[in-house]
């Protein structure tokens, strides 16, 4: 029997044929509803991802820095930092800060030329007791008590505190540099520590009119201490240790100070130590839980020391650099630079004790809600209901460490007259004018000049001069510095007489040399003098005697610098010639031997001195350097700027670059004699530059600034394996990277980094570079790899005009964000496919059923 289907509701056929397509679009629909939630979820964890707060939940403390203000109140700034603390920056909000910004309108520099004058004269008048006295008791409180003749010498407050500065730059230079800690350096010690007291009554005039602070290294301080002896500087760096120093008695009440030894963040390992007044109430947890087994405290109870472990808190101190200071290490000896100052902001940077003393401090303390940082890399694709897809990258912090230090320079001591010479030039009566070198010159007085060169003539055959006495005179010469040389030829307002100072820049019309007598040259150092025919003045012959220079000169080259006339046309017709004598002249050839000398050669920089350069090979940089080293900085830095090139130094800047050497660290040590003064290009990878100041005129003129920058890079050896033999030990293997030293008028902003610190003495920061320059020589250095091993290191030094950025142009160099915009576009797609498919596939449902029935 057949039981009808309409009693069932529908047929048979039509129930089986629900069962095959209905369940298929139900579950499309699922798919796409998950993928949705899915898609949803990404997009909100990657937002929540981007926002520091979210961690700050785990670690609040370690993600941002504390700033000491006067009252000793913890102050949060709004900068983040780094996970490893490399970036760590003063808070912009901070009242240190502040106060940096409302001295640099308000500096010293605003008194009157008069006021300091009086300042000055009058600190110079009282001893160190005095002023110690005059000092503590200003800061006491008190109204300033200085006076002289006149009655007071400052006229308002503010003046007073002016006067208190340099009552405390005379302090710090009492101070004795590169010893141990001497009763001689108390009155600079406490007083500095005396005016960075956070409880001073004072403090708060003495900060704003400070001079703004500068980020200091260690390195700076220790090669160039006079250049920064009283300067305001920030030191930065880990704590490693902590002293407490018990005071002697002093007039400002003190009783104890604080010693930290901290490690630097500028990539140099040598421990730094700063001297505070106070400490935050927050290291209070430092000194609790500090390891009295383990510490090195000193037999008596006048200094206790606390070691700080890992991971360790980062300091700012803020405050004057006083001396080097000499202390005893594993090592032997050593120095270090001792800023005095005060704790002005600090960084958990993970340690327990100081995160746990922060929450304490601060109950209130929670995390804030931070606006969304700016995601270099992510794009989000709407097409539909649910559309995006992020994709983020966050590239950051590059750092490296090695090692580098600055080269001390010694500086030439100008020749000093002795009383007698000076007395016996006044007896003699003789009239001296402004550009005389007569008072330079012991023992040459006009008439002994005028006696050495009667004899001579202009033929070179036949000089009929005493070349022994000329060889002498030479030697003279060549002793005073080029300063002192220029300054009195800029004197000159009339005709030269003898004795004079006589400007030498002529083309060669012949040349001799002449050779000194054997029992001279090893007394002078001079085997032979040059004598130069120069082209006449007004028909008089014009001979010119002075050091040899380069080998290579020949007519036509031209001859620069300073001399001294020794014989001028007498004016009775008869035998008039003009004789000059000058100790090292420059020399500059007519032709050039390559692109690159012939731009040194337009800038006027000494070719002649390149040979001596090359002699100086691993050594390290000395005042025989300068009279090429300082001008070879000046012409590079002309090479890159094209504005102000003349049409001559414009073509030959385009020859020389378009026939660059393209080297390696390799051929520069292989090689270094070939590649001297040669245009070379090389890629490195920089790891910390360094702004070295330079102290005297003519250099700055040289090079058209008050200071240089060093860039510590590294270079790539390939394959190549070097060793460096060391005296008394076993060679030094060195491989895959090699240190190469960069020196530059100016570095381009790509290298100046975004610490919004304003100057900074030493910055690290790692960047792939291409530098095109002149190669200068191998130098050496010291540095603690290659000083455990006991020898030097030497490198490479390049001194750049055209430095350039090997980072891509573009924003995403790894195609990471058109691999997002894919993939987004494809999930998209893959979203509108499985719900056209839903839909295609739901009207053939309906149009099969239709068919059917």
């Amino acid at each position: 029997m057949r039981i009808p289907s309409e009693l069932h509701g529908e047929p048979l056929y039509g129930r089986t044929r629900n069962r095959r397509t209905g369940p298929p679009a139900r579950q499309s629909w699922r798919r796409v509803i998950r993928l949705t939630i899915v898609l949803a979820l990404v997009v909100v964890v990657m937002r929540q991802a981007s926002r520091p707060g979210v961690y700050q939940v785990f670690f609040p403390e370690t993600a941002r820095q504390v700033t000491v203000a006067p009252s000793g109140k913890m102050k949060e700034s709004t900068r983040r930092l780094t996970a490893n603390g490399a970036s760590f920056q003063p808070g912009s909000e901070s009242a240190s800060n502040e106060q940096t910004a409302t001295a640099s309108n308000t500096t010293p520099d605003r008194l009157t030329p008069e006021v300091r004058q009086r300042f000055e004269r009058w600190v110079d008048t009282k001893s160190e007791d005095e002023l110690t006295a005059t000092l503590a008791s200003w800061l006491n409180g008190d109204k300033m008590a200085a006076e002289d003749n006149e009655g007071s010498v400052v006229d308002t407050e503010r003046e007073a505190a002016f006067l208190v500065l340099t009552i405390q730059q005379k302090l710090i230079e009492s101070a004795k540099d590169g010893t141990v800690w001497r009763a001689a350096d108390g009155p600079a010690l406490f007083a500095t520590l005396a005016m960075h007291r956070s409880d001073g009554i004072r403090r708060d005039e003495l900060l704003p009119i400070r001079t703004p602070a500068a980020v200091a290294g260690v390195l700076p301080l220790l090669q160039q201490p006079e250049v920064y002896r009283g300067d305001r500087l920030i030191a930065r760096g880990e704590i490693v240790r902590i002293e407490r120093v018990t005071a002697p008695d002093n007039v400002y009440g003190m009783a104890r100070y604080w010693n930290l030894w901290l490690l630097p963040l500028d990539a140099s390992r040598r421990p730094w130590m700063v001297v505070v007044a106070d400490l935050p109430k927050t290291f209070d947890a430092l000194l609790s839980t500090a390891d009295h087994d383990h510490s090195e405290s000193s037999a008596d109870s006048d200094k206790q020391t606390f070691p700080v472990g890992a991971p360790r808190p980062i300091v700012d101190v803020e405050g004057e650099f006083i001396k080097r200071l000499s202390y005893q290490s594993e090592a032997g000896a050593e120095l270090t630079p001792v800023i005095v100052g005060h704790v002005a902001s600090y960084l958990a940077n993970g340690n327990p004790d100081i995160s746990t003393a922060i929450r304490a401090a601060d109950p209130s303390t929670r995390t804030r809600e931070d606006e969304d940082d700016e995601i270099p890399l992510w794009w989000i694709v709407a097409g539909s209901v649910t559309a995006g897809l992020l994709f983020s990258v966050w590239v950051m912090w590059r750092t490296a460490v090695l090692n580098r230090q600055l080269r001390e320079r010694r500086r030439r001591n100008e020749v000093v007259l002795s009383l007698l010479v000076v007395i016996g030039s006044m007896a003699g009566g003789s009239q001296l004018s402004a550009q005389s070198l007569a008072d330079l010159l012991p023992g040459y007085d006009q008439q002994r000049m005028q006696d050495i060169a009667r004899p001579a003539q202009p033929s070179l055959d036949d000089p009929g001069i005493n070349i022994d006495e000329i060889a002498k005179l030479v030697f003279r010469m060549d002793r005073l510095s080029d300063a002192v040389l220029q300054e009195r030829l800029s004197k000159s307002e009339s005709p030269a007489m003898l004795g004079d100072a006589v400007s030498v820049d002529e083309a060669i019309v012949d040349s001799r040399s002449l050779t000194v007598s054997s029992t001279l040259q090893e007394y002078l150092n001079i085997d032979w003098i040059e004598m130069v025919e120069l082209s006449p003045i007004d028909g008089v012959p014009r001979v010119l005697l002075a050091r040899s220079f380069a080998k290579a000169a020949e007519p036509g080259d031209r001859v620069f610098g300073v001399a001294v006339r020794i014989r001028r046309p007498d004016g009775d017709g008869e035998d008039e010639l003009i004789v000059d004598v000058a100790g090292r002249l420059g020399w500059i050839p007519s032709q050039p031997a390559s692109p690159a000398d012939e731009v040194l050669s337009i800038e006027g920089v000494d070719l002649g001195r390149l040979a001596e350069v090359v002699s100086l090979d691993r050594e390290p940089l000395s005042e025989a350097d300068s009279p090429v080293f300082y001008p070879m900085i000046g012409a590079a830095a002309s090479v890159s700027d094209l504005a102000s090139q003349s049409d001559q130094l414009a073509d030959a800047v385009r020859r020389m670059r378009s026939s660059v050497t393209n080297a390696s660290p390799v051929d520069l040590l292989q090689n270094p004699k070939g590649f001297t003064g040669e245009w070379i290009r090389l890629q490195v990878e920089t790891v910390r530059i360094t702004r070295v100041a330079v102290e005297t005129q003519q250099r700055q003129r040289e090079i058209g600034s008050d200071h240089y920058y060093e860039i510590d890079a590294i270079g790539d050896l390939g394959k190549v394996q070097l060793q460096i033999e060391v005296p008394d030990g076993d060679p030094v293997v060195m491989e895959n990277r090699y240190p190469v030293t960069i020196v530059t008028a100016e570095v381009p902003e790509f290298l100046t980094g975004d610490s919004g610190d304003g100057e900074q003495l030493v910055t690290t920061i790692n960047r792939a570079i291409r530098v095109e320059g002149f190669f200068y020589r191998l130098w050496s250095y010291e540095s603690d790899f290659m000083k455990q091993r006991g020898g030097k290191q030497f490198a490479p030094l390049v001194i750049a005009g055209v430095i350039e950025d090997l980072r891509p142009n573009s924003g995403d160099p790894m195609g990471v964000q058109a691999i997002g915009q894919i993939a987004a576009v494809a999930i998209v797609a893959a979203i509108l496919a499985v719900v056209a498919f839903h839909f295609i596939t739901r009207r053939g449902d309906r149009a099969s059923r239709k068919r059917r029935y």
